[in-house]
């Protein structure tokens, strides 16, 4: 993580994460290194913990977020350059049988974006280390606009994104895809800069995992009728 952190200094984000974490809050983020050295990062497929909680009641600031490299491969998203953007969640009406386009029925940001977004989460789909930066972690931080995620990304980046996540003051969950994530960071640049060629994958237990607690024991409040999106994030709208 140290090496991977040191090289982020002198990207885009690293300026950005000195400037609007860092100096204001030094102590804060110091604490917050510290404690994402701690995290364990298993084997591919995993989850991992991070902050006080795994799993909390509703009390608002909820949001899942995917890696845009869990849609479909070769640029067959209808969203195509929009990376996080998802034209289904645009369109669909969850109170209403929406039939997905062809190319988007095993797309997993589809289903697990329309999952959160009934259960009254907001949904984002993740790009750059700065866009997550200014989208969920600055906001966090300054406004307490988000107090617990559910996030899906690459092992290769499980602890600097715990690292915004503690300084940022969110806690939950962390998933490991299984297969396409990035390994190196030179594969991770270029992901950063929306590069990537192969489709990421979460394994079925973890998906599992994932359903169950973002459903909860509603299985999905029912009460939302469709999706907001309000810069790069979507949100529910009853």
């Amino acid at each position: 993580m140290i090496w991977f952190s040191v090289r982020s200094l002198f990207t885009r984000y690293g300026w950005a994460f000195i400037r609007y974490i860092a100096l204001p809050h030094p102590f804060r983020t110091i604490r917050a290194f510290s404690r994402a050295r701690r995290i364990t990062k298993e084997k591919s497929g995993s989850v991992s913990v991070v902050g006080g909680s795994a799993a909390l009641p509703h009390r608002g600031g909820e949001i899942v977020g995917a890696g845009f490299c869990l849609k479909p491969a070769e640029n067959r998203c209808p969203s195509k350059s929009d990376l996080h953007g998802c034209r289904y969640l645009e369109t669909c009406r969850f109170q209403s049988e929406t039939k997905r386009p062809a190319v988007c029925a095993n797309c997993y940001i589809a289903s697990i974006g329309a999952a959160a977004l009934q259960d009254g989460r907001a949904f984002y789909v993740m790009t750059s280390a700065r866009d997550i930066l200014f989208d969920v972690f600055k906001p966090a931080l300054e406004k307490g606009t988000f107090r617990h995620g559910i996030f899906m990304l690459c092992r290769y980046s499980f602890k600097p994104f715990a690292t915004g996540m503690l300084a940022a003051g969110i806690d939950g969950k962390l998933a490991a895809f299984c297969d396409g994530d990035c390994r190196d960071y030179k594969t991770w640049l270029k992901a950063d800069n929306g590069i990537k060629k192969e489709q990421t994958v979460l394994d079925g237990q973890t998906r599992t995992e994932l359903e169950k607690e973002i459903t909860g024991d509603t299985g999905g409040a029912k009460r939302v009728t469709k999706a907001e999106r309000r810069g790069n994030i979507y949100y529910p709208v009853c």
